[in-house]
């Protein structure tokens, strides 16, 4: 794994990744609230049912994304660096959620979603790689 790609690697890629994330999920928020989107077929599957339920996932998913960012910060030592451990499990929590996730990307409904199983399988991979960096 340290041969395909190193820690320095998947920390970059991961900040460009969560960063684009936390983007689409912002511009979907907006786009809901102030220009009248809801593109409840293409997003969470076409599972969502009301223009509510997906604003109320995209906020969380909004959150997470930032979340994720910001572990992927702590662990590179870039942020608060006490909290390294936590980050360290906390990506191998991310490295299942994300596979998990590739999984239900598969099996959506809509095109647009199966898309993002690429991205899912790739953050797993770099979530994977920066667990597995000693910590120093």
């Amino acid at each position: 794994m340290k041969n395909i790609v190193s820690f320095n690697q998947a920390v970059q890629l991961s900040v460009i990744i969560f960063s684009l994330l936390s983007l689409f999920h912002l511009t979907i928020i907006i786009g809901f609230m102030f220009f009248d989107f809801n593109p409840i077929k293409l997003l969470w599957g076409g599972r969502m049912k009301t223009v509510d339920e997906l604003l109320k996932f995209e906020i969380i998913s909004l959150v997470v994304s930032v979340f994720c960012l910001i572990v992927v910060l702590v662990r590179s030592q870039s942020l608060i660096s006490i909290f390294i451990d936590f980050s360290r499990v906390t990506l191998w929590l991310l490295f299942f959620l994300f596979i998990l996730n590739t999984v239900g990307n598969l099996i959506a409904e809509s095109i647009f979603e199966k898309f993002f199983a690429l991205i899912t399988v790739i953050l797993s991979i770099l979530c994977l790689r920066m667990a597995l960096e000693p910590t120093k």
